[in-house]
């Protein structure tokens, strides 16, 4: 009988090992994995992220031409470059993350300003006064949520809030659709430990596109309760205006936006507790955050 078995473990093994194979082609590449040439500009580099807002012409496939924030694979890469270089590379996207790798300098090049479309943008960051700071109070903002309900950022006063920027139309996974699923875990996490006690708010920077029913299906992507998780959008005053406070760049560019990321953490009492800058953050740092403000002091749980 166990003899007869033997065959059998065979077969169960090659099936394994095509599948394996299978998942990763001849170049040591994932299944998932999808790959576009990618050409540009430098406009700025952030050592301590790895990365560089990249002005690039359209990418057949994926996206017209825009201005993001590109993290590089390999750091000696973005080393050798300079804002104003000009470079070809090769734009990797899998299921959660998307980075440049094979990142080559072709040439240099004086950089253009901002076109005429830009919400908020670099230049006007630089010159910004009135930056939030841990423990300013976050002033008020008008809004509607996916449900067409009109409120202000001082009706959450009570509530921890997590506030953060998206929009439904963003191709990069590891921008808008990252920050809606860590929302999404976040949720889960803190509605079992802290139920009443905060409130998510994703804001829209796309507020002509993104109206109420459209942040409506595209928060029942996300499995998001209304009662604790709200997408929101307002008009372009107070967009620019909350944006502002908290340095978020964002700019219109052939029908999508090119943006950075922020992540606030607000207090009952309205002050600005933390901030977040990029897409590093994990959910678990989070509502270890969310704890420390309820509980007024620390206390780190298991995951």
């Amino acid at each position: 009988m166990q003899f007869r078995r033997f065959p059998i473990l065979i077969v169960i093994v090659i099936v394994t090992v095509l599948l394996v194979v299978a998942f990763v082609n001849q170049r040591g590449r994932r299944v998932d994995e999808r790959t576009y040439a990618l050409a540009g500009q430098v406009q700025s580099i952030t050592p301590d992220r790895q990365e560089a807002m990249v002005k690039h012409a359209e990418i057949k496939g994926l996206m017209p031409a825009m201005t993001m924030p590109y993290r590089f694979k390999t750091k000696s890469e973005l080393d050798a470059l300079k804002p104003g270089d000009l470079i070809d590379g090769t734009l990797v996207i899998v299921s959660n993350d998307a980075y440049l790798t094979d990142v080559k300098k072709t040439g240099e090049a004086p950089i253009e300003k901002p076109p005429a479309e830009a919400l908020v943008t670099s230049e006007t960051l630089d010159k910004a006064k009135q930056l939030l700071r841990p423990g300013d109070t976050v002033p008020d903002g008008d809004f509607v949520d996916q449900s067409g309900r009109k409120f202000t950022l001082s009706a959450l006063r009570g509530s921890t809030v997590v506030l953060t920027f998206i929009y439904t139309r963003c191709p990069l996974p590891n921008f808008c659709p990252l920050m809606s699923k860590n929302f999404a875990e976040l949720e889960q996490r803190l509605s079992k430990e802290f139920p009443n006690k905060y409130q998510l708010l994703s804001i829209s920077m796309d507020p002509d596109f993104d109206r109420p029913e459209v942040l409506k299906e595209y928060a029942a992507r996300y499995g998001a309760d209304p009662k604790d998780w709200s997408f929101a959008a307002g008009d372009a005053g107070s967009l620019n205006f909350v944006a502002g406070l908290v340095g978020l760049y964002f700019q219109k560019e052939n029908g999508l936006i090119s943006h950075d990321l922020r992540t606030a953490l607000i207090g009952p009492d309205g002050r600005l507790v933390q901030l977040w800058k990029s897409n590093v953050w994990t959910p678990y740092e989070v509502q270890r955050s969310v704890r420390e403000t309820l509980t007024g002091h620390a206390d780190v749980a298991s995951r």
